[in-house]
């Protein structure tokens, strides 16, 4: 009984310890990143949506989907120079992998 009891407890330890290292709260870095990341999600969403939708409303819609991917790019390049925390780097590298390959799908500059 006494073995399997202190086997339970370190079990639960382990379990604490593994909890606390992978959720930890998103710092203010990491904060920043998922924002940028958001609206890039939403002018990539706004993209498709207006390319599946074709017509003049569709390419006017387009555009203004273009533009704001372009800002969402340049606002990421201005964050990553100010980034110190390997999480929020790693985030924002990731992020820039993604924007990159949008960009380069739909051939956008």
């Amino acid at each position: 009984m006494g073995k399997k009891l202190l086997v339970i407890i370190l079990m639960a330890g382990a379990a604490y310890l593994i909890y606390r290292q992978t959720h930890r709260p998103a710092t203010e870095q990491e904060l920043a990143v998922k924002a940028v990341e958001e609206r890039f999600l939403s002018a990539s969403n706004k993209y498709i949506g207006a390319a599946a939708g074709g017509m003049a409303g569709g390419l006017d819609e387009a555009e203004s989907a273009v533009v704001q991917v372009q800002k969402v790019r340049l606002e990421l390049a201005r964050l990553r120079k100010t980034l110190t925390e390997e999480r929020a780097i790693a985030k924002a590298d990731q992020l820039q992998a993604k924007v990159d390959e949008f960009c380069r799908k739909n051939e956008i500059r």
